[in-house]
């Protein structure tokens, strides 16, 4: 049998559009091959045909669109059937049973009415009919164990006995029987829970179990890890790697990211546009890159070292006019850049002990469960400085930012703001109100930022009507306009809608409309971690240069320590809603002081660190 489970040759996809006569060609002409127990990493931005590929395999390519060359054969046990000529009636004996997908959004993935083990159940018991619903539970609780979202018998009963020394439970059952009880609770009480009950990480892991449930020849992962922290990310690449590994199942990992394709697959495939532009073994590519498109996505990810003063974009690579230029900013530079900043006498943000609890409604309205989300912290930030913020989901980060500007209540603590200690000034208070022009914040999502019903200039001189602020209204045009130049925008666009731009833009509009106020102080909210590299590298270099021009002073905070490692000159370390460590960024990455920092660090996806291919 040949070692080639599935042969992709000259597939092309198009989606017609409607009152034209030509069409979108999504795929153009593609041609690639996957081995058995291979794991073939597409990389590619947004647009280049990645997840098209991956659903046109899967037989989802939705209509309008069509297949309308090429082919892609699935060699199975008995026969090689091409895909693209199968009956909708037929799909069910692949679909989900000899290829399974993992989607990149999983909250979205679920039905958010039914717990996790009815769904799980449901997809083995559909693919398995015979199967009985005994038998599919069972299936379901080892593939959650497989995935470790779910403890093992071994681990429940080391931690029931644990729970038995300290409070014993009556039972006239023997010990060995009590055990067997308290594994099965615990199983029966993962599978009841709902989708919103669960981390992303986790709901992440149990899509995998689904995935994996009826035994699948192929895994196609479309972006799994692109929402998920650093250290997440990486339990779920090791995960699947591990389980293409043991199950020799073939995988196709698509991504934006060649760090993350570095760590998991064996050949990367890079696409451009609907074309492969370049393919090969992961070390080729990586090392000694050929095609300027695949130079550019290398290039343009920040790196812990060496540190550049600004990032290539993918841009740079493909006009091939002008020569790449980068400067690496030595560690002398950066120390000193850090030192003029602390020296200066007064700073512009200080936070005293500062402390944000959340409660539970118990019986009659009386609140219970206090939980400390910021827990007496206290930290200064000083004008021209950007602070990176950093660590996992959950660990206090966003919840700190939004009580900073006011929109989180403090339960106590001091946050003193250019003198002023506004933790205490009422939401109408017209003192805070005036200060809100200067503090300003940049969210993860730009198109959740944005009114869809409000053109992009209305967006953005909408804080000044309410602030009152830019003069009349064709002095706030005059700015609206100044603005969406400075970010790299087209004024024309003052009519257009955000839904008629890419996330990118988006992400410039919303930045555009923080700095409508003339702000000193910005707080960009894992403003990037949703973009792809090439587009990150391009926000992240207009957001130093924004800095320089406006004197501005940022919060920055990620869950991505190489993109906080490139944009700050200190960090600081959040845990579980306290301060780690603080310090400047040269010290953290290259001398952490605490293991949950050096576990942060050894998280992320590793590069190349020699640059030298750079020069063209």
């Amino acid at each position: 049998m040949s070692d080639i489970i599935l042969d992709v040759s000259n597939l092309r996809v198009e989606f017609p559009v409607e009152g034209k006569s030509d069409s979108i060609v999504a795929v153009d002409g593609i041609s690639f091959q996957l081995e058995r127990g291979q794991i073939l990493g597409i990389v590619g931005e947004s647009g280049s045909g990645k997840s098209v590929t991956s659903l046109a395999i899967m037989g989802l390519i939705q209509a309008p669109g069509k297949i309308t060359n090429g082919a892609i054969n699935f060699q199975t046990l008995k026969e090689q059937k091409d895909l693209t000529k199968l009956e909708i009636k037929h799909w069910k004996n692949y679909r989900g049973k000899e290829i399974a997908m993992i989607f990149q959004e999983p909250m979205s993935s679920f039905n958010p009415v039914y717990t996790i083990g009815y769904q799980l159940m449901e997809a083995i018991q559909l693919h398995e009919p015979n199967i009985t619903p005994i038998l599919a539970k069972d299936r379901a609780v080892y593939r959650l164990q497989q995935v470790k979202v779910l403890a093992s018998d071994q681990q429940l009963e080391d931690k029931y006995l644990t729970e038995c020394i300290e409070q014993p439970k009556k039972s006239k059952n023997s010990i060995t029987e009590q055990i067997k009880e308290y594994i099965q609770e615990q199983k029966e009480a993962f599978l009841k829970r709902y989708p919103h009950e669960l981390s992303g990480g986790q709901l992440q892991r149990v899509m995998i179990a689904m995935a994996i449930s009826c035994n699948p020849k192929i895994l196609l992962a479309d972006e799994p890890t692109t929402a998920l922290d650093v250290t997440v990310q990486k339990g779920i690449l090791s995960l699947l790697r591990n389980l293409c590994k043991e199950e020799n199942v073939s995988m196709i990992f698509i991504s934006h990211d060649l760090g993350v394709i570095n760590e998991i697959a064996d050949s990367v495939t890079v696409m451009y546009k609907g074309k492969i532009v370049e393919q090969g073994n992961k070390e080729q590519i990586l090392h000694a890159p050929q095609h300027p498109y695949t130079k550019g996505l290398l290039a343009c990810r920040p790196r812990l070292h060496p540190q550049l003063e600004k990032l290539p974009t993918v841009g740079d690579f493909l006009e091939q006019s002008t020569p790449i230029q980068y400067r690496i900013i030595s560690l002398e530079e950066e120390q000193i850049r850090t030192q003029t900043i602390l020296q200066q006498p007064d700073s512009l943000l200080s936070v005293k002990n500062l402390t944000v609890e959340f409660y539970k409604s118990g019986v009659f309205g009386v609140k219970t469960n206090n939980f400390k989300a910021v827990n007496d912290i206290s930290f200064d930030v000083y004008p021209g400085e950007t602070l990176g913020l950093v660590g996992e989901s959950g660990c206090g980060k966003s919840t700190l930012a939004r009580t900073i500007l006011r929109l989180i209540t403090a339960t106590k603590g001091e946050i003193n703001f250019n003198g002023d200690n506004i933790a205490k000034l009422s939401s109408g208070n017209q003192k805070l109100r005036g200060l809100r022009r200067e503090m300003q914040i940049v969210f993860q999502n730009p198109y959740n930022s944005l009114n869809p019903r409000l053109s992009i200039g209305q967006a953005i001189m909408e804080p000044m009507i309410i602030h009152k602020t830019g003069g009349n209204d064709s002095k706030r045009k005059e700015r609206v306009s100044y603005l969406l130049e400075r970010v790299g925008l087209n004024p024309d666009n003052f009519n257009r809608y955000p839904h008629e731009f890419s996330g990118g833009q988006r992400q410039r509009v919303c930045i555009a409309r923080a700095l409508s106020l003339n702000p000193r102080f910005i707080i960009c909210d894992e403003s990037v971690s949703a973009l792809d590299v090439s587009v990150q590298a391009q926000v992240l270099n207009l957001l130093k240069d924004l800095q320089q021009e406006f004197k501005l002073t940022y919060i920055f905070i990620s869950h991505d320590l190489s993109v906080v490692r490139f944009m700050s000159d200190r960090i600081m370390v959040m845990n579980k809603g306290q301060i780690e460590e603080i310090n400047s960024a040269d010290k953290i990455i290259n001398n952490p002081q605490k293991e949950y920092t050096k576990k942060l660090i050894d998280s992320i996806p590793h590069f190349p660190e020699n640059l030298s291919w750079l020069n063209r």
